[in-house]
């Protein structure tokens, strides 16, 4: 019993030793500010929002070729995609039938010629006797009657031949313009009737693209004013043609024209877009949306510095986002010009910390640097 009474008086002492040791060092030094990432806000009178508006390119050209005559398909020498030049070939009739008509009228007219010689020379003859009395009028005028018809015939005869000229002609198609072959619409040994199409033809040249817009918009646009288009990955420049004047009544539309001054490589049928900016005066400020963080009942909020005589603390303030884009949005609200935000590391900070601010320089973009 008398051990046992120094023993937990020693242990006692102990605890209490250790208590102060540890209470000693858990007394830390006061932590530094947090370095955050600021910028200084700019007010701006207006911001500018990019509208784009969707059109297709439209060849200025695309014709549906066909014989003018019916006949049998014999050859076709192009396949779509093909690029073919003014005056190119691109098919051909079955002429065989022709051909024989050729040969038939070429024979009656030699028949024809012959017995037309044959009729001069006995009218010569005739001429002759009639002078000495040997032969009566009547077969002198029977005689020129003859010559005339034989006459008429050969002239029939030649305009068959001009039309069977004609008809040879007619039956190979040719180019009527620099194009690329869009289609084939009929095959070899099908028998097309006059007009039908065999062949679609696109232009290559002067591509023009049609946009519909919202009559506030078309009538915005300045006559020869050049614009820009975005087709897939380029950008092109275009020059207006010309408004239409009658409104779409599904679309509620007007079409504008307008011709790319480089259409290499536009296709017919391809969609575009038309990029319009429009300016809405506005004042506010542009700012990165790195700056942005969700606010409460569906506000947007921004940290801005607050100088005080203890230090530099954060503030929450209420704004509203009027526009945004992928880098930035353009704000009004409980902000003022030259006052500082933070642009980064929100996540880090919350209303009513100490921190010190660094300065960045805002791109164009309202995007800092």
């Amino acid at each position: 019993m008398n051990l046992f009474r120094p023993l937990c008086v020693a242990t006692l002492c102990i605890a209490i030793l250790s208590g102060c040791s540890n209470s000693d060092e858990s007394v830390s030094p006061v932590a530094e500010p947090l370095t955050v990432s600021v910028l200084t806000l700019e007010p701006r009178q207006a911001y500018t929002i990019e509208h784009r508006y969707a059109g297709t390119v439209e060849v200025k050209q695309n014709s549906a070729l066909g014989f003018e005559a019916g006949g049998k398909l014999a050859r076709i020498h192009v396949n779509e995609g093909e690029r073919v030049k003014t005056g190119q070939v691109l098919a051909r009739l079955d002429t065989q039938l022709l051909e024989a008509e050729k040969t038939q009228l070429q024979a009656q007219r030699s028949e024809i010629k012959a017995r037309l010689k044959l009729a001069k020379a006995s009218l010569n003859r005739f001429t002759a006797l009639q002078q000495k009395g040997y032969a009566s009028a009547q077969n002198l005028d029977e005689l020129n009657a003859e010559v005339d018809a034989l006459q008429a015939s050969v002239a029939v005869t030649d305009s068959a031949l001009a039309a069977n000229r004609l008809r040879l002609e007619k039956s190979v198609l040719h180019a009527p313009f620099e194009a690329r072959i869009a289609e084939r619409l009929a095959d070899e040994g099908e028998v097309v009737a006059a007009g039908q199409p065999v062949l679609q033809l696109l232009s290559v040249d002067n591509a023009e693209v049609s946009v519909g817009l919202p009559p506030e918009q078309a009538s915005a646009l300045r006559q020869d004013g050049l614009y820009t288009l975005h087709a897939g990955q380029r950008t092109l420049q275009a020059r207006l043609l010309s408004v239409g004047a009658d409104l779409n009544p599904e679309t509620r539309t007007l079409q504008a024209r307008l011709m790319p001054l480089d259409d290499t490589g536009l296709v017919n049928g391809e969609l575009v877009q038309l990029s319009l900016p429009q300016d809405y005066a506005t004042p506010g400020f542009s700012v990165p949306l790195s700056a942005l963080t969700e606010g409460v009942r569906g506000l947007w909020n921004l940290y801005a510095l607050k100088h005080t005589d203890s230090g530099t603390i954060v503030e929450a303030r209420d704004i509203r986002v009027l526009h945004s884009d992928q880098h930035s949005a353009y704000i009004t609200g409980a902000v003022t010009g030259g006052e500082q935000i933070i642009v980064s590391g929100l996540h880090r900070v919350v209303p009513g910390q100490k921190v010190s601010p660094a300065n960045l320089a805002l791109s164009t973009e309202g995007r800092p640097e």
